[in-house]
């Protein structure tokens, strides 16, 4: 299990989690598999690509200022934040290609399943 104690370590895990979610969505680009995502999880929002950075920015500055409440969620969840963001900046919209064909869902990212990881962490920490 990773342990984090520091902001130090918590950046560096989450700039991991940026760099392996920015190279994925590298590789999918340049193979052309992969569908653009203009809002939020399940396509809420679209459109609201300023409101969604501006959000971004809100929860980012909730991270370092909760960091010590949860270290490693609060990582997590920086570093999956973070590639969202990029993606928004960057592209205008966020890049998508993990595909669960075993049930209708939508596509996902790294950066997202990062986020949700972070959710889960802190909800089993509260209990």
């Amino acid at each position: 299990m990773i342990h984090i104690t520091k902001k130090k370590q918590g950046y560096i895990l989450a700039l991991i989690i940026l760099l392996v979610d920015q190279l994925l969505k590298l590789s999918f680009i340049s193979n052309n598999n992969y569908i653009t995502n203009t809002g939020a999880a399940w396509g809420l929002l679209q459109g609201s690509n300023f409101l969604l950075i501006i959000f971004s920015f809100v929860v980012i500055f909730y991270i370092n200022r909760y960091f010590l409440s949860h270290p490693l969620a609060l990582s997590i969840l920086l570093g999956g934040v973070l590639g969202n963001l990029f993606d928004r900046i960057f592209r205008g919209h966020v890049i998508d290609f993990i595909d669960i064909k075993l049930f209708n869902y939508p596509l996902f990212n790294i950066a997202d399943i990062a986020i949700v990881l972070a959710i889960f962490l802190i909800i089993l920490k509260k209990k």
